[in-house]
C-alpha cells in the first residue's frame, strides 16, 4: 500500500533527519485524528459491529484487552451489544472524561498505532506504514476505515509545520 502526498513547498536541500522529522509530524497529525474519531476524509470512522460476539477466556485476537462486563458463558463472555459493547465495557470508558478519544479510535490493545511508525527515509522521500506484527490486521482496518493518509486540511497543515521549522517562516 503505498500513498504520496504533494506539499508544494520550494525546493529545499533537507537531510534524512529532516524528512523523518516531517514523516513523525505527519505520523502524529494522522494519530490525533485517529483519536478524535476521524478517517483521511476527516469523516467518522464506521461504527464498531453490534453484532453479538462471545470473547473467549483465552482469546489471542484480543488477548491485551480482558474482556469485562459481559456474560459469563463456557467458552468465554458473550456481549450482545457486539464489538461496540466489548471495547466499551472493557476499557472502562465514561462519557464524563474530558479529552477521551472517540468511542470508534482504532485502538484495542494499543499494538497497530504504536508499530504505525516511518519505515524509511532519504533526504529526499519517506515511507510511513505499519511494522510486521500487525500489519496485515492494519492494513485491513485501513482498507475499512481509512485512516492512513492526509486531508487537504492536514496537507496544510503540515506545509505551515514544515515552513515554520525550516524555512522559519
Amino acid at each position: 500500500m503505498k500513498a504520496t502526498i504533494s506539499l508544494n513547498l520550494p525546493p529545499l536541500n533537507l537531510t534524512k533527519p529532516m524528512m523523518i522529522g516531517i514523516a513523525q509530524d505527519i505520523l502524529a497529525i494522522i494519530k490525533i485524528r485517529i483519536y478524535k474519531g476521524l478517517d483521511y476524509n476527516l469523516s467518522k470512522f464506521k461504527p464498531y459491529s453490534t453484532r453479538p460476539i462471545t470473547i473467549g477466556y483465552q482469546s489471542t485476537t484480543y488477548k491485551r484487552l480482558k474482556p469485562k462486563g459481559g456474560i459469563k458463558t463456557p467458552k468465554g463472555m458473550l456481549f450482545n451489544g457486539g464489538y461496540a459493547e466489548y471495547k466499551e465495557k472493557s476499557r472502562k470508558r465514561s462519557n464524563s472524561i474530558e479529552g477521551q478519544t472517540a468511542s470508534v479510535d482504532l485502538t484495542l490493545s494499543g499494538m497497530m498505532l504504536q508499530n504505525f511508525v516511518v519505515l524509511d527515509a532519504t533526504n529526499a522521500r519517506f515511507t510511513i506504514g505499519l511494522l510486521p506484527p500487525v500489519q496485515d490486521y492494519g492494513y485491513k482496518v485501513d482498507k475499512d476505515r481509512g485512516f492512513i493518509g492526509l486531508a487537504p486540511k492536514e496537507v496544510d497543515q503540515l506545509v505551515q509545520i514544515v515552513k515554520a521549522n525550516l524555512l522559519g517562516e
